[in-house]
């Protein structure tokens, strides 16, 4: 059984070897204990839309809703025109976000964030079907994804409610790749998200490159 210590190791690795994973790249295994590696209903942080698209298919998955956004080039262009320039846009989309039936009871939300290259998953929520005990959903996760932190894993009237975060303790972390699993007899939810701020960094790269393309001028207060 691979050790915490050995999977942070190998997580270092992978992040040497292929750029951040589950930001810009995406891990080819899930590494129990490495948030950034795991995969919720076969989607893994980092995926691109083409990715997604083969696990749909794979999954035999259904599409019920779904949402387009500007590429990261139509950002910047609408920037660069807001601020006086007059950069034609060039229309193109990419996925912003789509509601998936998993086709076993279950949904599966993704969000998208996106890069220079491309639109990259950056969220999964999953809803289950109704039907789990807390114990037995104790025991799938535990074989999926490691044990939850120290903090978590308290049972109450609605279920289980377990974290992973890569550390000990994940109260109040928001600045780490994590899994959150309320879940329960009901169904509840599961969510696997980027740290906080990632978004940002996508935002300040079109400021930046908008700031490159554009015209200077002195502020006028």
């Amino acid at each position: 059984m691979m050790t915490h210590t050995m999977a942070l190791v190998l997580a270092a690795a992978l992040a040497a070897a292929t750029g951040q994973v589950g930001v810009n790249t995406v891990a080819p295994q899930t590494v129990k204990g490495v948030p950034a590696t795991f995969d919720l209903g076969g989607f893994r942080l980092g995926m691109t839309e083409e990715e997604a698209q083969r696990v749909l298919k794979a999954r035999g998955m259904t599409v019920r809703r779904s949402s387009r956004t500007d590429t990261f080039d139509d950002r910047v262009r609408k920037l660069v025109n807001m601020r006086g320039g007059r950069r034609p846009l060039r229309g193109d989309s990419v996925l912003d976000s789509a509601d998936i039936d998993d086709g076993r009871g279950g949904r599966i939300m993704i969000r998208m964030l996106g890069w220079p290259e491309g639109a990259r998953i950056r969220g999964v929520t999953y809803l289950p079907p109704a039907g789990t005990d807390p114990a037995k959903w104790r025991s799938l996760l535990a074989d999926k994804y490691g044990m939850h932190s120290k903090d978590s894993g308290a049972v109450d009237g609605d279920g289980l409610h377990a974290r992973w975060c890569g550390q000990a303790a994940c109260l109040g972390e928001g600045s780490v790749f994590r899994l959150g699993a309320d879940v329960g007899p009901l169904g509840g939810q599961i969510t696997l998200a980027q740290p906080d701020g990632t978004s940002q960094r996508v935002t300040t790269l079109v400021e930046q490159e908008a700031l490159r393309q554009g015209k200077r001028s002195a502020p006028s207060l």
